[in-house]
């Protein structure tokens, strides 16, 4: 009831106002870090549910909430310079206890990310004071964590969002972004940066400004995107130049790789065809720039290795970031840049294949045994080439011959030694690929042998290993598409099986069991309808067959 809630949140305020006294009279040493973070916790789930709600989007609310912190009242503006000042003490007070320092600038993006709550904070002037405060790294906020750094940029971007007439929010960008870019640029265009580059304090900056940056990026909603990817963008030609300067610096790479990664998953999915092609050309030279650095680097210790687990973990969440755009698209070029999109009509000069494609000649040649060890560094590498074929299977056949090998090899390791996730996701692989191959008609072509291959790996896989249901389908789709393709090699496969067998029942079982399977689909054909019949056969067939000859 709303009773219980004004008691609890009454209680947790009493308690966060002893805390704020004994910070005051400097006894924070008395002070529990795991209280403060229990509060903050709290405070944060209460204003997400309790504060300034939409009233529009529910049927009925609680009136004396309503009353206590809906719109227009001042309670609502009481609780909200509270909670303010409570972020801006416990960012001075406890910077050095991360975690706690994590959940108070969370606390901070929940008050901006609402406009409701936005306008009401922006009106308050430790808002401002805290917004100039991180513009200027002033103490004691820039020596907050990289990542607490991040979320308190995003907070401040959000917040430049709300309501503000023209000459306030224009004061406001000159105070939070115009010094950010401005000691940007003035740091790297000295004339001797390459020679002072490496000294703590430069480097500090350096990853300081791209630590904004993907804060600036993850701020991204769709009423902001064309202002902030203006911004952006001018900064992502600059943070390729940087790539040349640290390439012996492993973790300030990474932090520009991320960067591209932030911007390309926040805001790929709002942009028109000429804004994307700019961040795709982006993308592509920072990757060709990456692969002239790191090409025949030999990396001998753990340490490399673990640098270079990072890099392709990050270069290949850029790659499916990209081609996310295939599959989620919420551009529309009037709504979102109104009159700025210019020229989209041009002929596309690189597109997000181009820019997969040449990232795909960086990874796979990379991809040793040993990373593959590395769980989401496995995932992620799985999951990209499935998009690869899914999405652009007429570029596979296109690829040099060393890297299609690497790709074939890829998948068949994936199928047959690897999780059952990872398995799944390569069986999804191979469908696209045999439409490809049925769609050109050509019998010659490596792909082409490629898949006769997996039709055997395929078929082992659904007669003779046990497998769990969600593989059954995805082996079963997989299947179909491939005995489309190869029907003669498929009755060889049922032949052979059958010929090997002694035991008669279990023959004609078997004989049985593969004439249903195929009996809705003769000859087999890419038909949707066929397609579903066969694997609602199929399933029959697992269940009349499972057992009989599993060998694992």
């Amino acid at each position: 009831s709303a009773l219980s809630v004004f008691r609890l949140l009454s209680a947790v305020l009493r308690t966060s106002e002893v805390e704020s006294r004994a910070t005051r009279a400097s006894l924070t040493e008395l002070l529990s870090p795991q209280m403060g973070k229990d509060i903050v916790w709290f405070l944060r789930r209460w204003a997400k549910t309790y504060l300034l709600v939409d009233e529009k989007l529910y049927s009925q609310i609680s009136i004396p909430l309503s009353t206590a912190f809906g719109a227009d009242t001042e309670g609502a503006q009481w609780i909200v310079g509270y909670l303010l000042e409570k972020v801006i003490s416990n960012l001075s007070v406890w910077s050095s206890e991360a975690e706690l320092a994590n959940d108070t600038v969370e606390l901070l993006v929940t008050l901006v990310e609402k406009r409701e709550r936005a306008n009401i904070v922006v009106q308050c002037e430790n808002w401002w004071n805290l917004a100039k405060q991180f513009a200027s790294r002033s103490p004691p906020l820039h020596l907050l964590s990289s990542s607490v750094q991040r979320t308190l940029m995003k907070a401040l971007v959000l917040g430049g969002f709300a309501h503000m007439d023209s000459d306030t929010k224009q004061q406001y960008w000159a105070e939070v972004l115009h010094p950010l870019q401005q000691r940007f640029l003035n740091l790297i265009n000295q004339e001797n940066f390459a020679q002072i580059c490496q000294e703590e304090a430069v480097k500090r900056e350096i990853v300081a400004t791209l630590e904004a940056l993907c804060g600036i990026a993850e701020a991204t909603q769709i009423d902001n995107v064309a202002s902030l990817f203006s911004f952006l963008m001018d900064f992502l030609s600059s943070c390729i130049g940087l790539m040349e300067v640290y390439r012996n610096t492993p973790e300030t790479v990474n932090l520009i790789i991320e960067v591209f990664v932030e911007v390309a998953h926040k805001q790929i999915c709002y942009l028109g065809e000429s804004k994307s092609m700019k961040l795709y050309e982006a993308c592509l030279t920072l990757l060709q720039v990456y692969s002239k650095n790191n090409l025949g680097r030999k990396r001998a210790d753990v340490t490399a290795e673990e640098d270079q687990y990072q890099d392709l973990l990050l270069i290949m969440e850029l790659l499916t970031n990209l081609l996310s755009k295939e599959f989620i698209d919420f551009s529309d070029t009037d709504e979102v840049f109104r009159g700025q999109e210019q020229g989209s009509g041009a002929s596309r000069s690189v597109s997000a294949a181009d820019v997969v494609l040449f990232g795909v000649n960086i990874v796979l040649p990379l991809m040793s045994q040993d990373l593959l060890k590395f769980p989401s560094l496995c995932n992620q590498y799985y999951k990209l080439i499935t998009f690869i074929c899914e999405i652009f299977p007429e570029k596979i056949p296109q690829l040099p011959e060393e890297l299609f090998k690497s790709l074939m090899y890829s998948l068949e390791l994936g199928m047959t030694s690897m999780s059952s996730e990872i398995s799944q996701l390569c069986l999804e692989a191979l469908s696209p690929l045999a439409e490809q191959c049925a769609k050109t008609q050509e019998t010659d072509t490596p792909l082409f042998i490629a898949t006769r291959h997996f039709l055997k790996l395929v078929f082992d896989m659904l007669v003779l290993q046990k497998h769990n249901t969600e593989m059954t389908v995805a082996a079963g789709e997989a299947l179909y598409t491939l005995v489309c393709l190869h029907q003669a090699e498929y009755s060889e496969l049922v032949e052979s099986l059958l010929s090997s067998q002694r035991d008669a029942v279990i023959y004609q079982r078997l004989a049985d069991a593969f004439n249903k399977l195929t009996a809705s689909s003769t000859p087999p054909t890419m038909d949707r309808k066929q397609k579903v019949a066969f694997l609602k056969s199929l399933e029959e067939f697992v269940a009349n067959v499972g057992g009989l000859l599993c060998v694992k």
